[in-house]
């Protein structure tokens, strides 16, 4: 795929997104014409990840959806043709899900997170444009408030935890670690429940960065001043170059695919001289430089997460708002936990995060014994992620992530340092799953949880 010249952050990844876009629709086209009719009917192309939010850079993943009304002929024909041609690109990493007929994505949207969020951020690019209208019907049904309230309350709740398992004391990461690029999807979600509170239409067919936009809108609605603004873009631009260049660095090494900002990697950075600010003059200033603006990243999540909790207040009222906040703090006992309604998803998410075992042994084994009778994906997400859920828990959840629906479950499960051998060797031997979901388990079952950890 050809390169774009590094021009800023922004500029780069508008360029790079097209280029991208321009090479699935032209892969498209040549693998259309291995189908007898020559026509696709009933199946279109989407992006979804980076190459959908108009983030690209050259070492993110080329995800891609192919959509179809039904898994026919046709379609087996055209994805071994369209992979066959995209491998030939040499992507570091191509993730085109096997799920994606019409009652995958429509489950998928309505009880997942994680997978539900790809068919929100799904971008038609090639095909059928029928399929794009299905989509589209689809994310009117879907696309309510609650729902994005939930994605963004979960994954503040799931990334804080999740950047403990990818940290090194005293060194940043890039993608996961506090202020990393991982981080500009919280301005998306947030930007999400506004435009879903007013009745507007989610939109992300702009060719224009995602992560630029959102900000764009929370300054368009006041929300932060001109200077924060101007503030917040640049660092945006700058931590956006930054993980792709460390990736770059990284290839082909003992540290591919991972994004640390440690000593060996900021003196290879001063020795490419890729930031060029004058002021620039060693190593240990390019460390301050480059840290102050991932700061500036985590700091700007905070205040959206602050803007989240004004926000619920607004819609839920200062009782309710007092006890989130409470439960957030750990202050939990028996009485608050028994008066939170079985619906309360945004409740029942505070509780299980922050109960402590050791601070009240029965009340917490009470809480996941509960919570792990329910159906809603992020409770029993939530359970998973806890540091101190047991493996009884972890296999009970187990079953429900053998549905249609709750499959991400099984990764989540496979990270966790208390999943025994017995688990994950359930998970390496379903017939039923796709690679994707067995490939963190059979690393944890070979290698350790650690390891499982690391993966893209």
């Amino acid at each position: 795929m050809v390169k774009c010249k590094i021009n800023g952050g922004f500029v780069y990844v508008t360029n790079y997104s097209q280029k991208f876009r321009e090479l699935i629709q032209n892969i498209s086209e040549r693998a259309e014409l291995a189908i007898p009719s020559k026509r696709l009917v009933g199946i279109g192309v989407f992006l979804f990840g980076s190459p959908s939010r108009q983030e690209m850079v050259d070492e993110s993943d080329a995800d891609i959806m192919i959509i179809r009304e039904t898994d026919n002929e046709d379609y087996l024909i055209f994805r071994n043709e369209f992979i066959k041609l995209l491998e030939k690109e040499n992507f570091e990493k191509i993730d085109v899900p096997d799920w994606g007929n019409y009652e995958d994505c429509e489950i998928y949207l309505k009880e997942s997170i994680t997978e539900g969020n790809q068919v929100v951020e799904s971008k038609f690019i090639y095909g059928d444009i029928k399929t794009a209208y299905y989509i589209e019907s689809l994310k009117d049904k879907y696309c309510t408030t609650e729902r994005f309230e939930k994605v963004f309350c979960f994954q503040k709740l799931y990334f804080d935890q999740y950047y403990t398992q990818r940290n090194k004391p005293g060194i940043k990461n890039v993608k996961y670690g506090h202020g990393g690029t991982r981080d500009f999807m919280f301005l998306t979600w947030f930007t999400n429940i506004l435009d879903a509170s007013e009745n507007r239409k989610i939109n992300i067919e702009d060719n224009f960065p995602l992560a630029y936009k959102s900000l764009s809108s929370i300054y368009e609605r006041k929300l932060i001043n001109f200077a924060d603004y101007k503030k917040y873009s640049e660092s945006l631009s700058i931590v956006l170059i930054l993980r792709n260049e460390i990736l770059i660095q990284n290839k082909f090494t003992s540290e591919a695919g991972l994004t640390y900002l440690d000593e060996k990697t900021i003196n290879l950075l001063f020795k490419r001289r890729l930031f060029k600010e004058e002021y620039l003059i060693d190593a240990v200033s390019l460390r301050i430089y480059l840290e102050k603006h991932i700061q500036n990243i985590a700091e700007l999540k905070q205040i959206i997460w602050n803007l989240f909790i004004a926000h619920l207040y607004s819609s839920k009222g200062s009782e309710w708002t007092n006890k989130f906040n409470n439960f957030l703090a750990g202050n939990i006992n028996q009485l608050d936990v028994d008066s939170v309604e079985g619906s309360d998803e945004l409740l029942q998410m505070a509780i299980i995060w922050n109960i402590s075992k050791k601070r009240d042994s029965s009340l917490f084994e009470h809480v996941f014994e509960e919570y792990s009778k329910s159906n809603s994906w992020v409770i029993l997400a939530s359970l998973c992620c806890h540091m101190d859920c047991p493996d009884k828990i972890l296999n009970r959840v187990l079953e429900k992530g053998f549905r249609k629906g709750y499959e991400y479950l099984l990764r989540i499960i496979s990270r966790n340092k208390n999943v025994s051998k017995e688990t994950l060797k359930r998970i390496i031997d379903n017939p039923n799953l796709e690679y994707r979901y067995k490939i963190v388990a059979r690393t944890a079952y070979e290698m350790g949880v650690e390891k499982a950890n690391e993966l893209r």
